[in-house]
């Protein structure tokens, strides 16, 4: 309960826990707290494994917390209401804004998605991944393989290869995966071209990028 309140009472700051009405809008502040999140906790996952049960509890409550608050998020809709002698009439009412109506179920499907592919690797046991306390020989293939990206681990497979079944398991993931990655950007991709953009962030840009965003 204290953590809910702490993230809640950051978000009404906008970031600024000092109280010094220095802070963010909030809803840039509830914008930011979906990647600082995922860095926190998605991030770590740096193997094919499922997640660990308290990672994924962490992610799935505070993503709870998160999207609570766009229920709030609401327009106004015309609707009917019917009085007791049977007749109608036209009321406005609220309703959750509509593209968050449409689009977070949508992201909560592909988010269970990624987790579940990730389950599906609980019983794989042909490769597996260098620890720290390797022994040299494997410190330094690791140190080599992953020159560019040295903080990912490195995997080892059999000395003849993996096995045609557990390409194809790999190969069948990686599609799927893709798949997902495809959704994902293109619900973001509509929810841009949706925004609105204050020229106050238009007048700023350089010429060529202020009419190249004019023409889309």
């Amino acid at each position: 309960m204290e953590q809910m309140k702490e993230r809640f009472v950051k978000l009404l700051l906008g970031e600024d826990m000092s109280s010094g009405g220095k802070g963010v809008s909030s809803s840039l502040a509830l914008s930011n707290a979906f990647p600082n999140l995922t860095a926190a906790v998605i991030s770590e996952q740096k193997c094919l494994e499922p997640m660990l049960p308290k990672r994924k509890g962490r992610w799935r409550k505070e993503i709870d917390w998160l999207l609570s608050v766009t229920d709030y998020v609401v327009e106004m809709v015309h609707t009917q209401q019917k009085s007791k002698d049977g007749s109608s009439m036209e009321i406005k009412t609220t309703r959750q804004q509509t593209d968050l109506h449409m689009n977070i179920p949508a992201l909560r499907k592909l988010d269970n998605m990624l987790i579940d592919c990730l389950d599906n690797f609980k019983d794989q046991n042909e490769f597996y991944y260098v620890s720290k306390d390797a022994d040299d020989a494997d410190k330094d293939s690791s140190k080599r393989k992953n020159d560019d990206k040295w903080w990912l681990p490195t995997p080892k497979v059999p000395a003849e290869g993996l096995s045609d079944a557990v390409r194809r398991f790999l190969q069948y993931q990686k599609d799927f995966m893709n798949q997902v990655l495809k959704a994902a950007m293109a619900i973001n991709a509509q929810t841009l071209l949706e925004m609105e953009i204050p020229e106050s962030y238009i007048e700023p840009l350089p010429k060529i990028s202020k009419k190249e965003l004019v023409s889309t």
